[in-house]
Parts: structure tokens; C-alpha cells; sequence
């Protein structure tokens, strides 16, 4: 029987900063992974020797939080940020009204172009993004150096504005949909209508992204690299198309060992679980359940999903970096609850270079229901089913011409590579394929920290804030609960 100090299970971003802050404190880990390669959505794939994103395509937190986190990891000079900072790089575009909103990132840029585009509503804007502030300053683990040194009680006190939804807040202070749609638009990051999130959650999702909005050279496979890379030098061992059989040895409520699927048995102090609620769940043994904590899990809902195009653009010119959000109708409720007569695209365009060799690339998803696919759920082969891939070819076609309306510039110049459905992504982060785990929903409990079996502890994307920064900080944060005061 092998033994290690601390088991972590999934190796996506929260998985990988995990193993790396546990073996940083000189433990002994293992890192298991289902798939056959580690990285989860932040993994890169070729098409045509062009590299595309599966699930990672930008962030904030630069100059902040994210790169703490990449310094206190060893990790910060392997990854370049790619500014989206002018008003040339982000835009949200109306389509209903076929208006288009430049927007740049950074807090000044950002609220002299609102003001500049909704005069009427400068205390609107103003007290939006103090609000931001407030609750970023308020949120203690948010910031590297409390989360290091307070008590837990402390580092994860509730605040008032998690008991306000963000649409009675952004209700309150205007009239105006198109400014409040804009505000709250980056709930389209991690998948909550507005009506259904906090004020704080929101607040603390997007506080990073309005600050500063970027890209990163080589996209995720850099984190990927750059974990790896940081891996060898510490005892760190990582096991692919491996996961947790069984939960053995059980007494007061604290595991021995686990066996995994290919038959080994390992012993450890703590397993660290990053991966989604309802798959905890199948692991760990029933009796072990609280009926409290699987009904929690039971009302979890899935945030929104998307279909996604991979395309070239087929241009002399070198094309600049951008972001656009398009938008069916400033009803963002009615967008993120998948109601068929709405919708939401984003449409990342970006030079990609790879050996001296520059393409222009597009990625483009839009929100797409569950139920799209239901025809094909449980089909292993899908790629040979001529329904399926028509399916595809129908969606694909149809977000192509809606981009070319956008930018006629780029008509019959959009060369698609690939797609992918809800259930393609799905085998990338099993089991459903949303694009951001389970619902921050307003007044539901998170799964997250220590579990009903006192040495099993959990972090990932859907435990505390959505995307990459939500993913690498709930690990810090279940770092604290095992390592103690001074972890990092």
C-alpha cells in the first residue's frame, strides 16, 4: 500500500494549485485524474495546427488577486498576460437594437465610457462600482496576506450584500436596461441570473474582470506547462484515467484509505476533492451523508451551458485581440434561464502564433439548452451519427452568419475548424457539461472546506466564486483549513 500525505482528485485548475500549495508545504501528494491527460477545460486542442481553448479564454485579477496566487505558487513568470484594456478589445453589442457599447477595462476607462454612453445616470455608475469595491474590501478572503493570517470565523463572515440579489440592488439605483444589462453582464461568467445571485457574489466575480480584463499568451496549456513544470520539484505524483473506487477504513468519522479503479489501495491524511458536488457524492459512502447536505446538493442547479465554433479568419491583416458580448435583450434572467427566445454569444477573436506561424483564430459560444442533446445522450461514437453532426453543422452555420451581421468585414471569411455541443464538453468536465459547475445561487449553501468525513475537504470551481480565479482561491482557501495560519 502506498502512502502519501494528502490525495487531491481532479486535476483541472483548482486540482493542480492544490497539489502544488500542498507540496510547496513539503507533503508528499498524489494527483488523480479521470481523463488520460491533467488540466481539465484549461487543456488546448489543434485543428489544423491551430491551437484553440477548450474551456479558458480570459480573466481578470492581474495586478491583484490572481497574480498573488500565481507568485505565492512559483508559477508568475510563466504566465503572460494579453491586455483586453481598450475600447477596441471589449465591447457588448445589443442585438435586438443592433447597438454596439465599446467598453474598456480598467474602473476610470470603464466609468467615463458608461457616462459617457447613459449621461443620466453618473450616481448610477458611481455607486455600481463603489459598491464593487466595498464588497471586494469586505470579503476577507479575497485578499492573500488575511487569508494567510486570520482566524477561519473571520476570513468567511457573510456580509449584508450577500442577502440582496443583484437585480433588486441594480433595480434600485436606475431605470435604464441597457446600463443595468452592462452591469451585470459579466453573470454570464459564471452562469446565475441576476434575480437568483447576490450582490456579493456577483460583486466578487466581477470586481477582477472590470479591473483588469486579459487574455493569456498560449492560453490555458500555459498553466498547464507551468504546473507541471513546477510539479517536478516537489514530491508530487500524478496518476491519469484514475480515480476513487471506494472510501475505506472509516472510524470517527475520519478516512485511512481509499482504493482506486485500478485496484491499488492508498493510505492518506486528507483527500481533497475538486471535482463536481454530485460525483463527491457517488464516493463518498452514504451512511457517511448527512440527509441535510444531499438535499443541498439535490436542489443544486447547473449554470448555463454553451455551444461553441472554433474558426480561422481567412485575412492578410493580422486581426487585433477582442471580446464581444452580444446580446438577444438586455434581460439577462431571461438569457441565463435558457429561455429559447433568448440569448447570449461571446465572440473572442485573437492572433494565435505558434513556430513563427501566426493565424487568426475565432471562438465564439453561445448559451445553449441541455435538452438540445438529449437525443444523443449515452451515444459513445457520436462523431460517426449523421443526425448529431448535422445537428452541430445547423448551430454552427447559424452563429456564423449571426458574427458576419456583426462584422461584415469577415463574411465568407470564417473558416470553421470545429464545434462542440453541451455533451462535448461533458467529457471534458464530466458529468452534465455546464460551463461553470452549480449555481451561485442567493441564500443556498456552497459546498466547500471540509466535508461530512473530517479528512475529505473540497475546492473547485463551483465551491466559493466561478472561473479561474474562484477555482485557484478555493483551493487557497481549503490550504488554510489543512495547512493552518502561514501556509503560503
Amino acid at each position: 500500500m502506498k502512502v502519501y500525505d494528502d490525495i487531491v482528485v481532479g486535476s483541472g485548475i483548482a486540482g493542480m494549485t492544490m497539489a502544488l500549495l500542498l507540496g510547496r508545504a513539503g507533503r508528499k501528494v498524489l494527483l488523480l485524474e479521470i481523463q488520460s491527460t491533467i488540466g481539465g477545460c484549461m487543456r488546448r486542442f489543434t485543428r489544423g495546427g491551430i491551437p484553440f481553448d477548450t474551456g479558458f479564454h480570459f480573466t481578470g485579477g492581474f495586478d491583484d488577486l490572481l497574480s498573488e496566487m500565481l507568485d505565492k505558487l512559483g508559477i508568475a513568470q510563466d504566465i503572460e498576460p494579453v491586455s483586453l484594456e481598450s475600447c477596441e478589445s471589449n465591447h457588448i453589442y445589443f442585438n435586438h437594437s443592433h447597438e454596439m457599447y465599446d467598453l474598456p477595462s480598467g474602473l476610470d476607462h470603464m466609468v467615463q465610457a458608461l457616462c459617457k454612453y447613459f449621461p443620466g445616470e453618473h450616481d448610477a455608475i458611481n455607486k455600481y462600482f463603489q459598491t464593487e469595491a466595498d464588497v471586494k474590501s469586505k470579503t476577507p478572503f479575497m485578499n492573500l496576506h488575511k487569508l494567510n493570517n486570520s482566524d477561519l470565523e473571520e476570513l468567511l463572515h457573510d456580509i449584508e450584500e450577500d442577502y440582496i440579489s443583484l437585480k433588486e440592488f441594480l433595480d434600485s439605483i436606475s431605470d435604464n436596461e441597457k446600463l443595468k444589462a452592462i452591469l451585470a453582464g459579466f453573470s454570464l461568467c459564471y452562469g446565475s441570473p441576476p434575480s437568483q445571485t447576490s450582490l456579493a457574489s456577483h460583486c466578487r466575480a466581477s470586481y477582477n474582470l472590470h479591473q483588469k480584463l486579459s487574455r493569456v499568451k498560449n492560453g490555458g496549456q500555459a498553466f498547464i506547462d507551468a504546473f507541471k513544470k513546477e510539479f517536478k520539484n516537489y514530491d508530487i505524483e500524478i496518476k491519469t484515467n484514475c480515480a476513487i473506487k471506494s472510501v475505506e477504513n472509516i472510524s470517527r468519522r475520519k478516512a485511512a484509505s481509499v482504493i482506486l479503479s485500478d485496484g491499488s489501495e492508498c493510505a492518506m491524511q486528507n483527500c481533497i476533492m475538486t471535482i463536481h458536488p454530485r460525483a463527491i457524492l457517488d464516493i463518498l459512502p452514504a451512511k457517511h451523508i448527512p440527509d441535510t447536505i444531499r438535499a443541498t446538493v439535490d436542489n443544486y442547479e447547473e449554470s448555463i451551458a454553451f455551444f461553441s465554433i472554433f474558426a480561422e479568419i481567412d485575412c492578410h491583416d493580422t486581426v487585433k485581440t477582442s471580446l464581444t458580448s452580444v446580446l438577444s435583450s438586455p434581460d439577462l434572467d431571461r438569457i441565463i434561464s435558457q429561455d429559447d427566445t433568448e440569448s447570449a454569444m461571446a465572440i473572442l477573436i485573437s492572433p494565435e502564433t505558434v513556430n513563427g506561424k501566426t493565424w487568426n483564430t475565432l471562438c465564439a459560444f453561445k448559451t445553449d439548452s441541455y435538452s438540445s442533446v438529449n437525443a444523443w445522450r449515452g451515444i459513445k461514437n457520436r462523431r460517426k451519427d449523421p443526425s448529431y453532426q448535422q445537428f452541430k453543422a445547423q448551430r454552427a452555420a447559424t452563429m456564423i452568419a449571426q458574427i458576419e451581421e456583426i462584422f461584415p468585414e469577415y463574411k465568407d471569411k470564417i473558416k470553421l475548424l470545429d464545434s462542440s455541443s453541451v455533451l462535448t464538453f461533458a467529457d471534458y468536465i464530466p458529468p452534465y457539461g455546464s460551463a461553470y459547475g452549480v449555481m451561485h445561487k442567493l441564500g443556498e449553501s456552497s459546498l466547500w472546506g471540509r466535508l461530512p468525513i473530517r479528512n475529505f475537504y473540497m475546492a473547485g470551481q463551483s465551491a466559493i466564486l466561478p472561473g479561474l480565479v474562484g477555482a485557484m482561491l478555493s483551493s487557497f482557501i481549503s490550504a488554510r483549513f489543512i495547512l493552518g495560519k502561514n501556509f503560503c
